[in-house]
């Protein structure tokens, strides 16, 4: 995973007209602009709680949440006490395979 900055997230835009002396400075482009066509402007170190991995489609961010909850949801119900943890992983990430899809 990225280190959690603006920079490596999936929301920022760099943007040369705004950046200083080489200091990558950018536009977020999480939620809808501010006023017209106007983004927040932040800089590439900056961090918030919306980030997102740009290293990784949103389909596969979907799954690796699917699988985090189904290997919650495993251990919840007890059942991990019978599994190692590489085993519980394991059957989360069949069940989150196995999860019927819109598209079908």
């Amino acid at each position: 995973m990225s280190q959690r900055t603006c920079e490596n997230c999936r929301w920022w835009r760099y943007d040369l007209e705004f950046s200083i002396d080489g200091f990558p400075l950018g536009q977020c482009r999480r939620d809808s602009p501010i006023q017209s066509d106007e983004w927040p402007q932040v800089s590439s170190n900056n961090f918030c709680g919306e980030w997102a991995d740009k290293t990784i489609t949103s389909e596969q961010e979907e799954r690796r949440d699917s699988i985090r909850q189904f290997a919650v949801a495993i251990v919840s119900a007890g059942l991990g006490q019978h599994f190692t943890d590489q085993e519980v992983w394991c059957m989360a990430k069949r069940l989150a395979d196995s999860e019927p899809r819109g598209d079908k």
